[in-house]
Formats: structure tokens, C-alpha cells, sequence
């Protein structure tokens, strides 16, 4: 299964970028990274985010797989009690998710809402 997810973080972002590329090496393989780029944060006043794209293959499942991705982002420090739209020390979500035949088995809606993740997807696809 080839995955592509969305990274992103305003709170030591290139520190918690790299960890969790780091991270993301040890459960993916095949690992590109798109290049950096930074953005003005998304429906609440802060500093820029950093947001990335990382694809990779793995044999786990969407479920287990964003389990985890949700325990990388609390290696990270992320407060899981804090507002939907705040500052983050990082977010990953899986973005897409397409099987050996090169069939989209799951597609987020993140792609066409936000360029933060379908400009660095592009450059991985």
C-alpha cells in the first residue's frame, strides 16, 4: 500500500518536520519527502506553519497505520485538547492511500481545500 501524508507544524516546526521524517522512515518504506513550504495558519491567528508531503509503502492498514501516526505526534508533543484550528508541533494525516494496482482506496478532501497539501502532493505524484 503507497501512502501520502500531510505534515505540518508551527511550534519548533523544522525540529518536529525532521523528527518526524525520521519517524515516518522507521514504519515506510520507498520514503520521499516533498519540499518545505511555509504558510500562513489556516482559521486562526499564529505563526507560519511548515507543511510537507511524505509517501511511502506499508503493509499496515489505514487504521493502523494512523495509530501510528497519532502516537509520532505525541512523541512530538501534541496537546490533543487544544482547539481544531491552533498551533500545532505537528499534525500528520493521511492524505491518500492507493493499493498495488495503482487504485485510490482513499482520497481526503484536504487535497482540493487546502494548497498547503496539493502543492507539495504534486510534487510527489
Amino acid at each position: 500500500m503507497k501512502y501520502f501524508l500531510s505534515l505540518g507544524s508551527n511550534i519548533n516546526a523544522e525540529k518536529n518536520l525532521e523528527f518526524a521524517l525520521e519517524e515516518l522512515k522507521k514504519i515506510l518504506s520507498n520514503t520521499q519527502s516533498s519540499s518545505i513550504h511555509q504558510t500562513k495558519a489556516e482559521g486562526f491567528e499564529g505563526d507560519d506553519f511548515l507543511n510537507s508531503v511524505v509517501c511511502g509503502n506499508s503493509e499496515l492498514d489505514f487504521k493502523g497505520l494512523n495509530k501510528k501516526l497519532k502516537l509520532i505526534e505525541d512523541n512530538a508533543g501534541r496537546n490533543r485538547n487544544a482547539p481544531k484550528f491552533s498551533a500545532r508541533t505537528l499534525d500528520i494525516d493521511i492524505v491518500l492511500q492507493i493499493d498495488e494496482n495503482d487504485d485510490i482506496l482513499f482520497e481526503s478532501d484536504e487535497i482540493h481545500k487546502y494548497e498547503f497539501v496539493s502543492v507539495p502532493l504534486k510534487e510527489l505524484i
